[in-house]
């Protein structure tokens, strides 16, 4: 018997490119690491890396028994990862299984009441509440008095509010990358919080920013060039260029240390906060992209959307990112509240003359946690929910609303307009082939669904067996 595992699921039809990854999963790895601090060992399986199926994992988690078993779930993930908890449960009655990541953070009640093989939530950042609920589970004391361990005693659920954070991010030490299958990408956050308000964001780790100090940020890049042969890191930070003093910092400190020579390295960043002076120092420390959300090309919609930003602040960004020489991806979404067909042809034409090295066009998923959940569940912003599905959650292929003004078949059609207009107007064809050779799986699931509506329908099958009334808010 192992004491402690923890596992990053596997998606039952692997669709999508997050499906099936090249690169390990940061949560469980932080939490890991967290844990090795405070002298408890614990084992990790991360089946998507490793490319496990769901009865793989089952069957390895049966055979090793844990005494405690961790997973972590996002929205789309939950109905896949509570049968791993269940078949576990159902092998293994005495294993305490924990649930911990974004879904559960923002549906702690919702999601115990609704997946009776979870024991425990723990909500929001999950290493020092966790590291607690482990203490207490081995010790045999209840960890229902936790902060930020949410529990059920029979028909009862138990809330303790969001688990406890570090001003100082540097005390919760470094991913356990070494619990993982070796990989070439190792991501990095050197900060946690987001300042901004978009309308379809969640903020899991809130507004305030927090930042790891630069020196603590270096000797893990050393670390995962040294000791796992890393060869790119993407920053998960939600917007790296937030503080720009902290970018510089440790822009110069990469080169200094010579980092830029052994990495290519990745971000997302935000329209305001890119300068000339900013996206240099990113290209001389090796960034070769940056990413950032456009969301949308209709200024009323992006005002509304609380981004902060506006078509023209979108163009002096990709100015200012081709004068630097960085290549960068832009992010579209369809779907915003009220939207029309004519709101997503500005979207279209801002995405062309934007003309970004890499685009993403999702529909918009109302992520537990966000004021699209909330508008969605009020009924508001002409929103129709359409599957009660937690899988059909997902951004690009999910199914889970439409407007009155935009069925989800129009939605999709104009998603695969705007990809190719992209490509067409801007004369990219051998891009664009490349484009849908690489997402050939996810284009033909989109295709399907627009030649056989019925598949639409039996895509949302499993809560409506099971949930007697759709998405009642949080």
């Amino acid at each position: 018997m192992e004491q402690i595992i923890l596992v990053n699921p596997p998606a039952e039809v692997p669709r999508e490119c997050y499906d099936t990854p090249d690169y390990p999963a940061i949560g469980i790895a932080y939490v890991a690491g967290y844990l090795q601090t405070q002298g408890i060992p614990c084992a990790v399986i991360d089946s998507k890396l490793a490319r496990m199926t769901l009865d793989d994992t089952i069957a390895a988690l049966i055979e090793r028994q844990p005494r405690i078993l961790g997973l972590t779930a996002m929205t789309h993930m939950i109905v896949a990862t509570h049968k791993i908890a269940a078949a576990v449960k159902a092998a293994l009655p005495e294993t305490v299984v924990v649930l911990g990541g974004f879904h559960g953070s923002f549906l702690p009640e919702r999601t115990l009441r609704e997946f009776p093989a979870f024991d425990y939530v723990v909500v929001g950042e999950g290493e020092i509440a966790f590291h607690k609920l482990v203490r207490a589970v081995l010790a045999g004391q209840d960890p229902a008095d936790i902060q930020g361990v949410a529990s059920r005693r029979g028909d009862d659920i138990r809330l303790n509010g969001r688990g406890e954070i570090p001003d100082n991010l540097d005390d919760l030490g470094m991913p356990a990358w070494e619990l993982f299958p070796p990989a070439r990408m190792y991501p990095i956050m050197t900060q946690r919080g987001c300042p901004f308000a978009c309308n379809f964001c969640s903020r899991p780790y809130g507004r305030r920013n927090r930042q790891r100090s630069v020196p603590h940020v270096i000797a893990e890049m050393k670390r995962n060039v040294e000791r796992f042969g890393c060869t790119r890191t993407d920053f998960y930070d939600e917007t790296f260029t937030v503080r720009k003093d902290h970018v510089a910092d440790l822009c110069r400190a990469i080169v200094d240390e010579g980092l830029h020579r052994k990495l290519r390295l990745w971000a997302y960043v935000h329209a305001n906060t890119i300068d000339l002076e900013t996206a240099k120092l990113m290209k001389a420390a090796h960034f070769a992209e940056v990413g950032f959300g456009v969301e949308s090309g209709n200024p009323e919609i992006m005002r509304q959307m609380k981004k902060g930003v506006g078509p023209e602040d979108v163009l002096r960004a990709a100015r200012i990112l081709r004068e630097a020489g960085l290549r960068f991806a832009a992010y579209f979404i369809i779907g915003h509240p009220n939207e029309t067909a004519a709101t997503v042809r500005d979207t279209i034409r801002l995405a062309a003359r934007v003309n970004p090295d890499t685009v993403a066009f999702g529909l918009m998923v109302p992520y537990p946690g966000t004021q699209i959940w909330e508008m969605v569940t009020r009924g508001e912003g002409g929103y129709k929910l359409i599957s009660v599905n937690w899988e059909d959650f997902n951004k690009q292929i999910g199914n889970a609303l439409e407007l009155e003004t935009l069925s989800r078949r129009t939605m999709e059609r104009l998603q695969l307009q705007a990809y190719l207009t992209v490509y067409l107007r801007n004369l990219r064809f051998r891009e664009m082939a490349e484009a849908i050779w690489i997402n050939r799986k996810r284009i033909a699931f989109i295709l399907s669904k627009l030649i056989h509506p019925t598949r639409r329908a039996a895509s949302s099958s499993w809560l409506e067996r099971t949930t007697p009334s759709p998405l009642p808010a949080g």
